[in-house]
């Protein structure tokens, strides 16, 4: 095989990676049925990252990784044959967060997942899944969340972990940034919110070219310039409550964060105005993870009905609550398209199930 030619494959898995990336849902989502189960033995631990799903920029194939209840590895599912392929060791405790980055200044992948021992561990993708490095964060538990940052515009890149129980006094807790290059602790966050993070997100000002840091919690959304003390905004609602999941909304080149909560608000905030834009009430749902579906719906994990729920953006309401399949109640939720039954969902709750539900029984192609 010639250079020319390895390149030419190298442009067209990158052309392939990059469709498949930017593709539209168009599926109604109030149509989507439970087809069945992928794993039994998910852990129960955790919220929005209790599972994580991607895309692998190495062979374009579909991947599901799910901690495991019963022996802390980390189990890779192929969902073209929905079937575990391998299992990764590494983590001696409970493994509450699990996710996915590219780095897209050289298209390396990685995994980076937290136990209640304090370790967080970053797992190369490309590399057969070999450990990259482990972090031992010293202090507190309930590592619910935790990021990779790869800065377009420095060539650092950034590990972010948010602890609870930070120290001996149990009313602390600490956000830190660590060197990707060599592990080592560059600072704490300012963080004057003092309790359980539940999700962390990144946002890419594009107007300031600068990187913040979202941090959602008890009582507050805190926004943080990732290199500077700065603290960007807090994000504040009435009445205060917890706030467990966003997302970043982009429509005609303007930002928005989209964001859940326990008392069944979404909020969608004018990043620029730092102010409310609009307020959607879904009415005795407790709002666990929330994504973005398309430009007509939002679907969220429905802690309190054991289900998710489904929301009209434009009618700010309620459309659809799932028949309850799952026993216990849903923490996190996660869409996907299917190898073979293209636009679906998974579903992820403390029973330790993650389902899959499709539009149709036929091939995708």
């Amino acid at each position: 095989m010639n250079n020319k030619y390895i390149e030419l494959e190298k442009k067209v898995n990158h052309n392939i990676y990059i469709n498949k990336i930017k593709y539209e849902f168009v599926n109604n989502p109030t149509n989507l049925k439970y087809k069945s189960d992928i794993t039994e033995t998910n852990t129960s631990d955790g919220w929005n990252d209790m599972f994580e799903v991607f895309l692998c920029y190495k062979d374009n194939k579909e991947y599901l990784v799910s901690p495991n209840s019963n022996d802390y590895n980390l189990d890779i599912f192929d969902l073209l044959e929905e079937k575990k392929i391998t299992s990764l060791k590494g983590h001696k405790n409970d493994i509450r967060t699990v996710r996915y980055f590219i780095n897209e200044k050289n298209y390396k992948e990685y995994l980076i997942s937290a136990d209640d021992n304090k370790i967080v561990i970053v797992w190369e993708v490309s590399n057969n899944y070999k450990i990259k490095t482990k972090i031992d964060t010293e202090y507190g538990n309930n590592i619910y969340s935790c990021l990779l940052v790869f800065p377009i515009n420095s060539e650092n890149n950034y590990i972010i972990t948010s602890t609870y129980h930070e120290s001996k006094n149990l009313d602390t807790s600490a956000t830190k940034i660590y060197s990707f290059k060599n592990s080592k602790l560059i600072k704490y966050m300012n963080n004057t919110n003092n309790n359980v993070i539940y999700y962390l997100l990144t946002w890419h000002n594009k107007n300031k070219n600068r990187y913040y840091i979202i941090q959602f919690s008890y009582l507050k959304i805190l926004i943080n310039d990732l290199y500077d003390d700065e603290i960007y905004y807090e994000l504040i609602q009435e009445p205060e409550t917890d706030h467990f999941s966003g997302f970043i909304y982009t429509l005609d080149g303007y930002d928005y964060l989209i964001s859940s909560s326990e008392n069944g608000l979404i909020n969608i905030w004018d990043l620029y105005t730092k102010k409310i834009f609009k307020t959607i009430n879904t009415f005795n749902s407790f709002l666990a993870h929330i994504i973005h579906w398309n430009d007509n719906y939002i679907l969220a994990a429905d802690f309190n009905n054991k289900s998710f729920i489904i929301v009209d953006i434009d009618e700010d309401k309620i459309v659809s609550l799932y028949k309850i399949e799952h026993t216990k109640e849903v923490k996190c939720i996660k869409k996907i398209k299917h190898p073979i039954y293209g636009e679906a969902l998974l579903s992820g709750s403390k029973d330790n199930t993650i389902k899959l539900w499709t539009f149709q029984s036929g091939k995708y192609i």
